[in-house]
């Protein structure tokens, strides 16, 4: 029923994106043309954004005399019936007016064109400002005690004499924010730790020409996917479901399509990316790690835009479209994976090594079966302003991947299938209460499903594992004063987790079988203070309580973050704060079949799960100057609680315990801007762990995907129509003697002692077992070439091509353990191998 409700959405959304205006300016044109027997030429990416209504009774020489006074055009008449329209450098006045009280902003102002400060003149209270308008430029103004605003060019093409209203802003620090904080599109903020990424400016990155935002997150500094997968995202060593991850406040809780290589997201309709790496605000929580939150857009678009796109994996539609003069938008977006006949180079090299020592290989590591896969998914946002002080949006999201094969090592070719599945919608509420307080109320309401089964009764088994997540929360915040914020808000969870297994171990045996449900209710109060003292000090201060009623339990969560500017070039930052989680992944359990990558979801209880709690520390500090800039973080974190099985699959003789994480750190960054279209980067990590299991004698492992040394290097040159990037990247390899072989090494010496007497004993292949597999490293290359919008062409194409491991470098990143049948061994999991990709998107 959801997947149909969102695709009439989606079939409704591309209907009303049809209904495409011509501005009335373009209109104008037209008509002369028309009546006349003219023709203009000019550029209609930017003719069609001029706003406003222009008549067309008066005479041609009145019509042009009125544009070239009111509009930043020039028009020439380069013969009797032919005449050129182009955009000029004009003189611009700026107004800023408080958007709560109406009234005039007094100077200093400032107006930034790409980041760089420009020469204005201040008269009556107003800014005066030459510029050009270009569908490449981004256009900022502000003043002191405000939020920065973005200047549309609609309105510099529509109008010289410019009025723009600023939001009070809760805190200032002075250009603290660091734009282009790898390249273009990647800013970081100091004062709150975080990391944005603006999908809609990003460049071009290695190894990716689609955005793929699982992809994006990669590069950054602490952020690791050892096993080469985009989804399965390691923020400084915590293991993945540890990390937050929501997309307009939905959570995520499958790691993408095709086992966490392909983002579940369409990158089309996605703003922008908030990434904390070390603590984040209280108003979140039920997690110990990081937190990634995924934003689709927060305004109405003043024009339709829409797409489509397809690349060697997956075709794409987006659309978005403003309704009813601008106070209702309307986003839509839609990708499906090709037919599973449609094999491409990038594709083999996913399949390569997902299906790698898995129930689809031999016992020489050989694939022997090739699942049949689909994926898709679809997103729906809509936004209405009915007034000033009222936002509301309505965002849902439906991704769902399928993968269906013939058991090559079953008694017989059983048909097999496993599918994920994530729903979610999500409602949110703006209202400014006054010039002081503004509220925030948010409904989101989400299920995860993963269901594997055997569709022949040869083989008696399914796993069924069920998330349902149901979080109100509501927020007051205090926003009027520039040296102080406050937020005080309430968040309640409603959550439920079902399990429903059975399997045949042995023939003529009874089966496995496990059934159980755990529902839980979460009451969480928070408060959060933000202060900033003598323009210097930004600190803040927040707290969060948990009660958590299947233990009958409240924790307290405090957090810390810290910023001194100490110079104009130099920031001193440190995070401290204590975590909770109630809903994990079981470590080491494989409930699904094949030996695939799965983990059960399971939320703490009386008799199994535990409520994770952890700490996160980080100190550091950052140098911006002269187009240098180091990024040095040092870090501290735990996990204690963590739930493991005792066992890879489920039985009736295992059970579950806890083990307790350590992980520290240090990552450092440094970049260094060369002339106006390149970037280069370098960064080294530095990472350390250790597990420490439940036990009577507290044995301790490390990490099987935390990686010692971490290094890398890259480029971006970004100019005109052209994109280039590279990267190279060295990891130590990973742990080889981790938990998970210490497991596989008691299955082993099971057999081992309950073999028949006199029976030849095999070789024991944990005795040559190195501490860790060979070193991995690999080149990542990305280009693209855009076709710009003409008078003649109301459209852009853009054409990519990417390469992952262009030297096909042989990364072992894993090795799977098989004793049965006999002689014991191992089979080995890698990396992806060459993986080429093309892309080609036509935007209008």
């Amino acid at each position: 029923m959801r997947y149909l409700f969102l695709i009439t959405l989606l079939c409704t959304g591309i209907g009303l994106l049809k209904a495409q205006q011509m501005s009335s300016f373009q209109k104008a044109l037209h008509h002369y043309e028309s009546e006349l027997d003219i023709k203009f030429s000019y550029d209609p990416s930017l003719i069609e954004r001029i706003l406003g209504d222009f008549e067309r009774t008066q005479s041609l020489e009145a019509f042009i005399s009125l544009a070239e006074t009111s509009l930043p055009i020039q028009v020439l008449k380069i013969s009797k019936d032919y005449y050129t329209v182009a955009v000029i450098e004009s003189q611009y006045s700026l107004t800023l007016t408080d958007s709560l009280e109406s009234s005039a902003i007094k100077p200093p102002f400032f107006v930034l064109i790409n980041s760089n400060p420009i020469d204005i003149e201040i008269a009556n209270d107003k800014a005066l400002f030459s510029y050009k308008p270009s569908l490449s430029d981004t256009i900022i103004a502000y003043a002191p005690g405000y939020a920065k605003r973005l200047m549309p060019v609609d309105q510099l093409i529509s109008k010289k004499d410019l009025s723009l209203q600023l939001m009070t802003q809760t805190y200032l620090l002075n250009d603290v924010l660091i734009e282009d904080y790898i390249t273009k599109g990647i800013n970081m903020d100091p004062t709150s730790q975080k990391i944005t990424i603006d999908l809609k400016n990003l460049p071009l990155l290695p190894g990716e020409t689609d955005g793929d935002i699982f992809a994006s997150l990669a590069a950054l500094p602490g952020i690791a996917t050892p096993d080469g997968r985009p989804g399965n995202l390691f923020i400084r060593g915590t293991s993945v479901d540890q990390s937050l991850i929501l997309f307009d406040n939905i959570p995520i809780y499958h790691r993408g399509h095709y086992y966490g290589t392909i983002s579940p997201y369409n990158p089309k309709v996605v703003d922008h990316v908030e990434v904390y790496r070390s603590g984040y605000h209280p108003r979140m929580g039920g997690r110990v790690g990081g937190a990634i939150f995924v934003n689709s857009d927060t305004e109405v678009t003043n024009k339709p835009q829409y797409g489509v796109g397809m690349n060697t994996l997956y075709a794409m539609v987006y659309g978005k479209t403003p309704i009813a003069n601008n106070k209702i938008g309307l986003t839509l977006g839609a990708r499906h994976s090709y037919p599973t006949a449609v094999k491409s180079p990038k594709l083999n090299a996913i399949s390569e090594s997902v299906y790698a020592a898995t129930g689809l290989a031999d016992d020489e590591g050989n694939i022997l079966a090739y699942p049949d896969v689909t994926f898709q998914d679809y997103h729906v946002k809509l936004i209405v302003n009915p007034h000033t002080k009222h936002k509301i949006s309505v965002s849902g999201i439906y991704s769902n991947t399928n993968l269906r094969y013939k058991s090559p090592v079953a008694l017989a070719n059983d048909i097999e299938s496993t599918d994920f599945e994530n729903f979610g919608i999500n409602t949110e509420w703006e209202y400014q209460i006054n010039e002081s307080w503004s509220s925030t109320l948010i409904n989101t309401y989400s299920k995860y499903g993963y269901n594997n089964n055997s569709e022949a009764p040869t083989i008696t088994f399914f796993a069924v594992n069920d998330l349902t997540d149901y979080n109100s929360r509501f927020e007051i915040a205090n926003s009027g004063v520039n040296t102080h914020g406050i937020q005080l808000g309430l968040d309640y969870k409603w959550q439920s987790t079902g399990l429903n297994y059975k399997n045949l171990i042995q023939l003529n045996e009874p089966p496995i079988e496990f059934a159980s449900i755990q529902r839980a209710h979460t009451f969480s109060p928070y408060a959060n203070i933000e202060w900033l003292g003598f323009e210097n000090w930004f600190l803040q201060l927040g707290l969060r309580g948990t009660y958590y009623s299947p233990k009958s339990s409240f924790q307290w969560s405090p957090r810390l973050a810290a910023n001194f500017r100490a110079t104009s070039w130099l920031n001193l930052k440190a995070t401290a704060g204590l975590y909770h989680q109630f809903l994990s992944q079981v470590k080491n359990l494989e409930f699904g079949n094949g030996g695939f990558d799965n983990e059960l979801w399971m939320l703490a209880g009386e008799m199994n799960g535990n409520i994770i709690s952890g700490e996160q520390y980080m100190a550091g500090f950052m140098i911006n100057s002269n187009s240098w800039l180091l990024d040095i973080e040092g870090y501290y974190k735990t996990a204690n609680g963590v739930t493991y099985y005792e066992d890879r699959r489920f039985n009736d003789a295992s059970g579950y315990f806890t083990a307790d994480d350590l992980i520290y750190g240090i990552d450092t960054y440094l970049k260094k801007g060369v002339g106006e279209y390149t970037s280069v980067w370098a960064g080294y990590s530095y990472s350390n762990s250790k597990i420490t299991l439940d036990t009577t004698n507290l044995t301790t492992y490390k990490s099987k995907y935390v990686q010692p040394h971490t290094a890398y290097i890259g480029t971006a040159y970004q100019k005109d129509r052209w994109k280039f990037s590279a990267t190279w990247k060295f990891g130590s390899g990973l742990n080889a003697k981790s938990l998970e072989i210490a497991f596989a090494q008691v299955i082993y010496e099971r057999a081992q002692a309950n073999r028949a007497p006199g029976s030849p004993q095999a070789p024991d292949p944990f005795a040559d077992l190195p501490e860790r597999y060979p070193n991995i490293h690999s080149l990542d290359l990305s280009a693209s070439y855009k076709i710009p919008c003409t008078d003649k062409r109301p459209w852009s194409a853009s054409f990519g091509l990417s390469v992952i491991n262009v030297y096909d470098r042989n990364n072992l990143i894993d090795r799977a353990f098989r004793g049965n049948p006999p002689p014991p061994r191992f089979i080995d999991r890698r990396a992806l191998g060459f993986a080429p990709n093309l892309m080609v998107t036509i935007e209008w």
